[in-house]
């Protein structure tokens, strides 16, 4: 009984000494296994089991508890940040589905009254503030575009769009010589015949569009025989159109002879109506005569008759 004893105690003592030295000597390896012959983390520890730390020696103690290592982590979740687009940018703009250059400050001519205006960003998420149908007046007629960003950046664009006048091409007129209408054909007028002692002609127009003007040329210094004077017609827009008035001066020989002629004819009519009345004053008194005598004459026959 006794050696019983003994052999109880030499094996408590073996345990007091020895244990703690197993316990420490098991530290966990870096791929967490317990390094069989290391006490504490060295140069050769756990060469084939990814190395060691310092800590885990000082851990092994409490990684005795588990048998199996513990080789769970912890990973922080992070939400990526969104960037909002900040492009102000602008892809296309069309007037009147005609393409316009880019810029910030643009310019469109167009003689129309109205437009249709039509923009589009280059980030989808921009918005767009403009005036897409303007009524236009004539002049320079501003159209700002407003394009603001995903991120609220703003970016104005200015459209200056040119309404121009169109020019009228009327280049209608009425033309008078002497107070009288002329008549034209093809814008050439019948024949104006002028006696010799004139240079000039009176002439007086009136234009069918007041914003036209005409000037007259030639009508000077008119020689004897044909002459032609242009009024010219100018429209709005500039375009022209000649109206020629077709003069004949006579000539002062022809005029002189047409004269004595006149005087030739006149004294002849004046011959002839002297001839005529002195014809009349023979026959006046045979016709007076003979009508006594028949007035007589039937005097005479109711008389005898009578008796």
């Amino acid at each position: 009984m006794r050696k019983i004893f003994n052999n109880i105690i030499i094996l408590f003592v073996l345990t007091i000494i020895f244990i703690p030295n197993i316990v420490s000597a098991n530290i966990i390896c870096n791929d967490g296994t317990r390094s069989p012959s290391c006490t504490d983390c060295h140069k050769g520890c756990c060469s084939k089991h990814g190395g060691c730390s310092s800590s885990s020696s000082s851990s092994s103690s409490s990684s005795k508890k588990s048998s199996t290592p513990s080789t769970s982590t912890n990973k922080k979740t992070t939400t990526p940040k969104v960037v909002k687009s900040s492009d102000t940018s602008l892809k296309k703009i069309t007037v009147d589905e005609e393409d316009i250059t880019i810029a910030n400050d643009m310019v469109y001519e167009t003689t129309k009254e109205s437009l249709l205006i039509l923009v589009v960003a280059n980030d989808s998420k921009a918005t767009l503030d403009y005036e897409k149908n303007p009524d236009l007046t004539i002049g320079e007629n501003v159209i700002n575009i407003k394009v603001t960003a995903e991120n609220g950046n703003v970016k104005n664009y200015k459209l200056s769009i040119i309404r121009e006048k169109i020019l009228s091409a009327n280049k209608n007129i009425k033309i008078f010589v002497d107070g009288k209408e002329v008549t034209f054909n093809l814008f050439r007028s019948d024949i104006i015949n002028i006696s010799n002692d004139k240079e000039n002609i009176d002439i007086t127009y009136e234009l069918e569009d007041s914003n036209a003007y005409a000037e007259i040329l030639g009508n000077e210094n008119l020689q004897v025989g044909h002459n032609e004077i242009i009024v010219r017609v100018t429209a709005e827009n500039d375009e022209t159109q000649d109206y020629i008035l077709i003069v004949e001066k006579e000539d002062l020989k022809k005029e002189e002879d047409k004269n004595e002629s006149d005087e030739v004819q006149q004294e002849n009519q004046v011959q002839d109506d002297f001839q005529n009345d002195d014809d009349a004053s023979v026959i006046a008194p045979v016709l007076l005569g003979t009508g006594l005598l028949g007035g007589s004459s039937y005097l005479i026959y109711k008389k005898i008759k009578k008796n």
